[in-house]
């Protein structure tokens, strides 16, 4: 089970990276290049934290040592107000695609592109954003275009977390950390990377 992360403090920065499988054929008599999509494409976060007191270091030191082995989840830090999405959750069955039915929303509420939500299937989550700005009809039901395609098999009322999305995934280094003498603690940049 992956390892929740501290709230506080809270962190400095957050750089969302796109891990793509895809590729580009780029032919050898100078044609036109050809985008090749691949199932698998995700994200992964690279975080700065800001120095904290050793009390506190020592809850992000122990969650995070502990995480390169069962991986971390950590809420992903917007800057929009999501407002409040209800209780999404999916509302078919779906194999694949860029298109997510969702049902439980507000009525009315407003998805804008480029917010993130995840996916919890089978106590795992998939990380993905809305790919156009869309509104929930009067039922609180959406088909959402959402990015990148979904990679997994997803089951009617799968939870879908938009009020509060988090990445789940392993750390793509070893961790290590300082201990300065105040006492405070510096946690390097870390980068928690999509297992799935």
């Amino acid at each position: 089970m992956s390892i929740l992360l501290p709230a506080k403090p809270a962190i400095r920065r957050m750089r969302p990276m796109v891990v793509s499988f895809g590729s580009t054929l780029t032919p050898f008599l100078g044609g036109p290049t050809q985008r090749i999509l691949r199932l698998g494409t995700r994200f992964a976060m690279r975080v700065t934290m800001p120095p904290m007191r050793a009390e506190v270091g020592r809850q992000w030191t122990s969650a995070l040592a502990r995480g390169t082995e069962a991986g971390v989840l950590m809420p992903i830090v917007q800057d929009i107000d999501v407002g409040n999405p209800g209780a999404p959750l999916a509302s078919a069955a779906v194999t694949a695609g860029m298109l997510l039915p969702i049902k439980g929303l507000t009525p009315g509420y407003a998805a804008k592109d480029g917010q993130f939500l995840s996916i919890v299937h089978n106590g795992r989550r998939y990380l993905h954003i809305f790919a156009a700005d869309q509104v929930a009809n009067g039922s609180g039901v959406l088909n959402a275009l959402i990015w990148p395609m979904i990679r997994t098999g997803l089951s009617v009322n799968d939870v879908i977390e938009i009020a509060q999305p988090k990445i789940e995934g392993g750390l793509d280094e070893a961790f290590e950390w300082d201990v300065l003498t105040e006492p405070w603690i510096q946690l390097p940049d870390f980068t928690i990377r999509e297992d799935a």
